[in-house]
């Protein structure tokens, strides 16, 4: 599932190991994805309460809580995923358009609004978009790209959608024709995707395979970079044992200048039951070059930077640890 320009990354021009600096002083219990915006610390939880909790940087003093489980016409059933929610700032206000899985339809909170009121301002944006969808992005004001499940569930096809109508995306045909064996785990196919309108690219991490897709939309830009020697056999995986498949990509962080993600590359059989290899964070610029390896010494599952406090964070979704490092001697080299 590449495009046909492959770039094969087998070293980084900077490869470091960072100290921890310190646990921050919050809540870690519960939580799923962190996402650092400015001043705030938003933390995702998955607890039956708030599904959201804010806190101010550097003093993690907390800000307030939003968003409960429900099936009210402001309520998430199953709350939404940070990975997929759209900041946006306008006339000075922190906006986060959010995807409701299960509703198919995209919900305006306003971080600022909620946090001076100490109430949620939270409206419903668009009500006509697809439910289920294994991506989304919002590309302009009515205009969203989505990932659906298609021809019984052995493909996953991409497309935009604007007031309703769908749209092929072209630059992804390539992406698009590519299928399983029906019956088959159709999360082969899945990535972790995200979007930067500055740049116009997508950046779609698989999280079985080995290789990254870079496009953007408008399709002048398209590549692939194959974190191995080889890109990974779909017709191979298929073939093997479950769990003994390899898990690679746990997280995707996107930033102005360049993106990261959380590579873990381990048999997932051993993954859940052991994890013996540490995962590394991996950053590249949005052409795809390699720019630098961070390794912690620490298991973790997602990452995000502080780039005003020069201090990156990390999670592990599986022992709840919380951790910051210092990178003052690290972001002016990227």
């Amino acid at each position: 599932m590449a495009f046909d320009d492959v770039g094969y990354i087998l070293e980084f021009p900077l490869e470091v190991n960072l100290n921890k600096k310190g646990f921050p002083e919050v809540n870690s219990v519960g939580m799923r994805e962190i996402k650092i915006l400015e001043n705030y610390l938003i933390i995702e939880k998955s607890s039956s309460g708030a599904l959201w909790e804010i806190y101010d940087l550097p003093d993690y003093k907390f800000l307030g809580s939003f968003f409960k489980i429900g099936d009210g016409p402001l309520e998430f059933m199953q709350g939404s995923d940070l990975n997929k929610v759209a900041f946006e700032k306008e006339n000075g206000s922190l906006l986060a358009y959010m995807y409701d899985f299960q509703k198919g339809r995209v919900m305006k909170f306003n971080v600022s609004e909620s946090l001076e009121l100490d109430q949620e301002v939270l409206t419903e944006y668009v009500g006509d978009i697809i439910p289920f969808s294994f991506a989304f992005a919002k590309l302009d004001s009515n205009t969203f790209f989505v990932k659906e499940v298609f021809n019984r569930d052995t493909q996953q096809v991409r497309y935009t959608i604007t007031n309703g109508k769908k749209k092929p995306l072209d630059v992804a045909a390539k992406l698009n024709d590519v299928t399983i064996q029906e019956g088959e785990d159709f999360n082969i196919l899945s990535t972790l995707t995200g979007y930067n309108r500055i740049k116009d690219r997508v950046i779609e991490a698989p999280i079985g395979l080995n290789n990254i897709n870079i496009y953007a939309i408008d399709g002048t830009f398209k590549k692939s970079i194959c974190l191995e020697e080889k890109l990974s056999d779909i017709k191979q995986i298929q073939s093997t044992f479950r769990w003994n498949r390899i898990y690679t990509i746990a997280n995707l962080s996107l930033f102005d200048d360049f993106f990261g993600i959380v590579f873990i590359n381990e048999n997932e059989g051993v993954y859940q039951m052991s994890r013996k290899k540490l995962p590394s964070i991996l950053l590249f610029d949005y052409e795809g070059k390699p720019l630098a390896k961070i390794g912690t010494g620490e298991h973790f599952t997602s990452f995000d930077i502080d780039f005003k406090n020069q201090t990156m964070y990390t999670f592990d979704v599986h022992s709840d640890e919380f951790i910051k490092y210092d990178l003052q001697n690290i972001l002016p080299k990227l």
